[in-house]
């Protein structure tokens, strides 16, 4: 009895496991910085001059295509450039009104010494405030104030940040933090890191705004009575100094002395953003000469000739997955009808009376009834055998009884 209950039980389990996983329902395909296949590769600007950076990726925003690739999927510590990732959640999930406290954690957990916006305990201050001193003076005390109040700990928020990672297609990268300082478990490539930047610079207009600003003014709070300046510390939209770009659209920096030289820029090259991504340069004036030697060989390749072979490899692709799609289209289509039609025949059998179960619950009982079903046969059948056995020992005593009874007559 109890064997057969744990079958029944088996049978079930594994029905609903079966019913589980063809139930599963994969999302849409993440977001791609290059495009696989023969035509990427001749999309590649020949001759880029030589860098010192270990990884570096450059993109053509509009189409994602990329112009010139090396080290891509290689890990590597990307330091402040990480903010980028904090701002892309921050802006989604919290309004530039809300308000910001910072918690002594987020204030006294960051390294003596490292970027920060001097934010006090308890001190209050806007979400458009924050990301203007997370993205200009990349204060690691703002993205903790900004990781606690979007995801209430820095664990949840770096789980939030790992998992929007993989949502938008990374595929070699792990977040620990919000501010970037160094982290064993704390790494990207320049294939993610593109991935995550072309993201939020293609979906969210007030990132741009953002890494495009020289300076904001913060004003006095009820626990600073001074109003704060803070100056956007990309030197390629710096007046003035030795890496000005005026094509320069902003970007995000970043160093440790393990992660090296980072850098994400936005460029207008002839009418073309581009995007250029450096990882593991020597520093951070080489990673400003490696962007430096990247755009001014792009301003001579990068011409209208290339730019229309660019739009034209993209705009077969597209319409290579609009057919694609199409295709999709028409076969969900009919099926859509043949459910239809089924449907329809069941409910004109059925008078039209009632309302029919959801797909899942019918299988889920058809499982259930052939268990039962099985339990029933497994069932008769043991009982058939015990009744054999029964017979068997009753016709061997009675046997044995007549024997007996013979002899004892023969012995009067």
């Amino acid at each position: 009895m109890k064997r057969g209950i744990r079958n029944i039980i088996s049978f079930v389990t594994a029905g609903i496991i079966i019913l589980g996983i063809a139930s599963v329902s994969y999302g849409e395909e993440s977001i791609k910085v290059n495009k696989d296949g023969n035509e990427s590769e001749a999309l590649i600007v020949e001759g880029m001059p030589e860098i010192v950076a270990e990884g570096a990726i450059v993109v053509d925003v509009n189409t994602g295509y990329t112009l010139y690739e090396k080290n891509i999927y290689t890990k590597y510590y990307p330091a402040s450039i990480t903010k980028i990732m904090t701002a892309t959640l921050s802006l989604e999930n919290l309004k530039y009104e809300d308000i910001v406290t910072f918690s002594h954690d987020a204030v006294f957990s960051i390294e003596p010494g490292s970027s920060a916006g001097y934010l006090n305990e308890g001190e209050q201050i806007t979400v458009e405030q924050c990301l203007y001193g997370l993205m200009l003076i990349s204060g690691n005390d703002i993205a903790n104030g900004l990781a606690e109040t979007v995801a209430g700990t820095m664990d949840s928020f770096a789980w939030m940040m790992t998992e929007k990672a993989k949502a938008l297609g990374c595929i070699n990268t792990n977040f620990t933090n919000a501010h970037g300082l160094h982290d064993e478990n704390h790494y990207t490539c320049p294939y993610d890191m593109a991935v995550i930047a072309r993201n939020a610079y293609m979906n969210l207009e007030q990132f741009r705004t953002l890494i495009s600003t020289v300076r904001a003014e913060i004003p006095p709070t009820a626990m600073c009575n001074e109003t704060r300046y803070w100056l956007n510390s990309n030197r390629m939209i710096q007046q003035g100094t030795a890496y000005y770009d005026g094509d320069c659209l902003g970007g995000k920096t970043g160093f440790t002395d393990q992660a090296g030289g980072t850098l994400v820029t936005f460029h207008n090259i002839n009418n073309r953003t581009v995007m250029i991504v450096i990882m593991k340069d020597t520093n951070s004036v080489g990673a400003y000469t490696d962007t430096k030697l990247i755009c001014d060989y792009l301003h001579e390749k990068l011409n209208a000739q290339y730019i229309e072979k660019l739009d034209n490899a993209y705009t077969a692709l597209k319409e290579k997955e609009s057919e694609s799609d199409a295709q999709f289209q028409v076969s969900n289509n009919s099926k859509d009808n043949i459910k239809a039609e089924t449907t329809k025949k069941a409910e004109e059998k059925d008078n039209g009376g009632g309302s029919s179960f959801p797909v899942g619950v019918k299988v889920l009982l058809v499982v259930v009834l052939v268990a039962v079903i099985y339990y029933f046969i497994i069932s008769v059948q043991r009982n058939k055998k015990r009744r054999r056995k029964s017979r068997t020992k009753t016709k061997g005593r009675t046997e044995e009884k007549e024997i007996d009874i013979i002899k004892t007559r023969r012995r009067r």
